[in-house]
């Protein structure tokens, strides 16, 4: 227990640098293990099997008495054994010099460290806007190296000034209700400048505007015109390749779904040029009514054969009621002519 306090600065100095401390628990109760390494800070893992002296690891490695440590390096070499007060610091100290951990997959740091040429690159070019970009795609997993984390900071700090100048900019877009380009300039910086102060000020931004009902409402609507614009473009698309019937369905979609918006202001026009044409109407109502009318005509002539009149002539009246001006309505009102005359 002395020692403790010691063992846990000592965690604290060195494990975000690779040492992992575990502890072999000599205790018989589990309970009593549990709530003095809570007490005392202890927050590395404790092997604990409740057998005591007799303990796997005791007797294997403890033969000094308590307390002994055991220092393993990265390929598995024991570097130091004995009392943690007789010489640890300074077997930690040599091993992370000589044998240092690797905390990061080596071709994430390959990643990194390109990632970060390109944008100090950027950065010495006066490409900002590219240089952001680039630092918000450097893994999160590399920062854990030292030397990935001091040159993602200085490469950071290098453009903080240049961010506050964006932020500035984003700024004066909020205030002219350029809602959409000012979120998607504040993900960009919050996530290109994460732990520097101008990134904090950027997520902290971004949270206000996403929480003003005004804004989002306003970014609602640029989403749905933009959705709408989208399905336009797509619409033309199929009205270039001469693929008309699918294009007047899309447009026709467009002004159910997006009322309201410009993109459906144009899509009613062109729906209201092929609505001209009588001919391909015809044409377009005959293959979507296919399907129903036909299995709705079948059914009624079922009927008619059984005897049933009733449900027949609603079977036919449901096919004049539902498809109008198509060869499917004209042979349910003959069917239902021929039952009147019977």
């Amino acid at each position: 227990m002395e020692m403790v306090p010691h063992m846990v600065d000592m965690n604290e100095k060195y494990a975000g640098k690779g040492l992992q401390i575990i502890g072999i628990s000599l205790d018989e109760d589990r309970n009593k293990m549990v709530q003095v390494t809570k007490q005392k800070g202890m927050t590395w893992p404790e092997y604990f099997d409740g057998s005591g002296w007799d303990n796997k690891f005791w007797k294997q490695y403890g033969s000094n008495g308590i307390p002994f440590t055991v220092l393993v390096g990265p390929g598995g070499k024991v570097l130091y054994a004995g009392h943690p007060a007789a010489g640890l610091d300074e077997a930690i100290e040599k091993a992370f010099k000589e044998t240092p951990p690797v905390l990061v997959d080596p071709s994430v740091m390959a990643e990194a460290n390109e990632m970060l040429s390109q944008v100090e690159q950027k950065t010495a070019s006066g490409d900002t806007k590219a240089a952001f970009k680039l630092l918000s795609k450097v893994p999160m997993s590399a920062k854990i190296d030292a030397a990935v984390a001091s040159r993602f900071s200085r490469a950071a700090k290098k453009l903080e000034d240049s961010a506050n100048s964006m932020l500035a900019d984003v700024q004066a877009q909020i205030q002219q209700g350029k809602y959409i380009e000012a979120v998607a300039r504040l993900k960009e910086l919050s996530a290109g400048l994460s732990g520097i102060a101008a990134g904090s000020k950027a997520t902290a931004m971004l949270n206000s505007l996403m929480s003003d009902p005004k804004a989002r409402a306003a970014i609602a609507t640029d989403e749905r015109n933009a959705k709408a614009d989208d399905a336009l473009e797509a619409a033309v698309r199929l009205q270039a390749q001469k693929k008309d019937e699918l294009a007047y369905a899309q447009f026709t979609q467009i002004v159910k779904f997006f009322a309201g918006t410009d993109g459906a202001s144009k899509a009613q026009a062109q729906v209201s040029l092929y609505e001209q044409d009588s001919a391909f109407i015809q044409k377009v109502r005959e293959k979507a009514a296919s399907s129903k009318a036909v299995a709705a005509l079948h059914m009624g002539d079922n009927y008619r054969r059984a005897g049933d009149l009733v449900t027949a002539r609603r079977k036919y009246q449901s096919v004049v009621d539902d498809f109008p001006g198509t060869s499917y309505a004209e042979q349910a009102k003959s069917a239902l002519d021929a039952i009147a005359n019977q």
